[in-house]
């Protein structure tokens, strides 16, 4: 009778983790670590980024396979640094009678500078839907979109005579939201942004200045809930 009970316990244990392995959404490609080519579309000619500016991301998912199939929907939290270099000037226009800054124009930098760096950090929701093969080395495809909250934005300075870093950049759109890609084998993936917004809000800045990026994102193998 001992005998019975104890295998009909270890029966139904094995069945519950069973149900709740094959039912519970298995995490996949929870944490993702980017590393990205930063720059804007839309400058005028004679404006030019350098080409290492550079940004780096970090998001936490929450994935969910969408049953046994090769797709899943995941959605999480990340925060962003974006930053450009390069011979860049932010210059303000002001009202004539209190001073208030009314319009930040992009122009060409023609003093010499040692750094000179424009950059914000964001919030971020990212929202993805995946695909992955069920082989040995998984191809892994993601096409999302995310929407952020600018919490940080600033211009470092250093030339020959001074170096000074100012916060608050007048004239940034604080909200920041466009599609993104990422594709790879395993862990290692090119990975693609194009903002939606404008780096302005429209009628404090230089129109058309458009956020994007390229570069390479690593998923750590963590998993749980599941094998």
């Amino acid at each position: 009778m001992v005998l019975f009970v104890l295998s009909a316990t270890a029966q139904t244990k094995d069945s519950s983790e069973f149900n709740i392995y094959r039912y519970k959404p298995t995490p996949k490609d929870r944490v993702v670590l980017e590393v990205n080519h930063t720059g804007w579309l839309g400058l005028a000619d004679s404006v030019k980024e350098k080409p290492f500016s550079g940004g780096v991301n970090f998001m936490m998912f929450f994935d969910h396979p969408i049953g046994s199939s090769h797709f899943s929907f995941a959605w999480g939290a990340g925060i962003s640094s974006y930053n450009i270099h390069g011979a860049i000037d932010l210059v303000y226009r002001r009202d004539s009678v209190s001073n208030a800054i009314k319009f930040t124009s992009v122009v060409k930098r023609l003093a010499p500078y040692h750094i000179n760096r424009i950059g914000v950090k964001i919030i971020e929701v990212p929202f993805e839907f995946r695909f992955r093969t069920f082989t040995d080395y998984q191809f892994k495809l993601s096409v999302g979109f995310k929407v952020g909250y600018v919490v940080q934005s600033f211009r470092k300075i250093y030339d020959a005579n001074s170096k000074a870093k100012f916060y608050d950049i007048a004239g940034v759109n604080p909200l920041r939201y466009g599609v993104t890609l990422r594709m790879g084998w395993e862990q290692i993936h090119l990975t693609a942004f194009y903002s939606l917004t404008e780096f302005f809000e429209k009628g404090k800045g230089t129109p058309g200045v458009i956020p994007f990026s390229v570069g390479f994102a690593y998923t750590p193998r963590i998993s749980l809930g599941g094998k």
